[in-house]
């Protein structure tokens, strides 16, 4: 019986990624018990505690909570940091990272009303930003200084910039990278603003063109530019044309909101 309810918060907890506005958004399922939400930016799990402890009812719900901070946890060590590493790697080689990160993770938000169920047992829902304090632990200290890699005479200023990856496989990741053809870094982490990255993220994902068009971070004139690969084994970094890179080098005010995150990728 136990097993039967768990199955079931499990598919409840499932069931708002297969609605339509959902569908839409881009959202990493991880595991059975939680997901990152890249559109909305928000890590999710949820946790359930069982009867036979100590403590009645308020016992199963902090063993509720504890199962969700475990869940959490397990669902942030798989995001990707860069194409090459994730969350878990740079915790596994830096402990102050870890004690930091799992400091942030206690501080989650309730989602919801906690669901009690007839054996008695208790599920939670929490969740945490992607922004703000956990970025600041996980981007680099050093960010910015990158210098334009063209200078065309006729240059055009946009409001922003969307990568169309669709069809590559591309995966979201904290810190990606946009490169040319010839693996020169066209947008990336030293072209941006180290307090823009924390407050809104590098990049914003979204599953189509029309709703990056709608997204007011890219403003009302932004280039786009079609993926043409992805590169390193997270497939986070995606390479754009050498046209397409002089286009968006081709004026400082471009650089101006690349330093602002005003980018957007579309994935799958």
């Amino acid at each position: 019986m136990r097993i039967h309810l768990k199955l079931i918060a499990i598919i409840t907890l499932a069931l708002p990624l297969s609605l339509p506005v959902g569908a839409q958004e881009v959202v990493q399922q991880v595991g059975m018990n939680g997901s990152v939400n890249y559109t909305q930016r928000i890590i999710t799990a949820a946790g359930i505690g069982m009867p036979g402890g100590q403590g009645g009812r308020a016992g199963i719900l902090t063993a509720a909570k504890y199962d969700a901070l475990r869940n959490l946890l397990g669902v942030i060590n798989g995001i990707n940091v860069t194409s090459e590493t994730t969350v878990e790697n740079q915790m596994m080689a830096n402990d102050v990272i870890k004690t930091r990160v799992e400091g942030i993770a206690k501080h989650y938000r309730m989602v919801g009303e906690e669901r009690y169920y007839s054996d008695g047992s208790i599920e939670v829902t929490i969740e945490m930003s992607l922004d703000g304090p956990f970025m600041e632990v996980m981007l680099p200290e050093r960010m910015g200084g990158g210098h334009a890699l063209a200078s065309a005479v006729d240059g055009y200023a946009y409001s922003g910039l969307i990568i169309d990856a669709a069809g590559l496989g591309a995966r979201p990741a904290l810190a990606p990278r946009i490169l040319n053809e010839k693996g020169e870094e066209v947008y990336g982490s030293s072209y941006v603003s180290r307090d823009w990255a924390i407050k809104y993220g590098m990049v914003g994902y979204e599953k189509d063109l029309n709703t990056a068009l709608e997204n007011d971070r890219v403003a009302s004139d932004p280039l786009i530019a079609k993926g043409i690969k992805t590169v390193g084994p997270n497939r986070a970094d995606i390479i754009i044309s050498n046209a397409d890179a002089e286009k968006l080098h081709s004026l400082r005010e471009n650089l101006s909101f690349l330093e602002k995150c005003r980018v957007i990728v579309i994935v799958d």
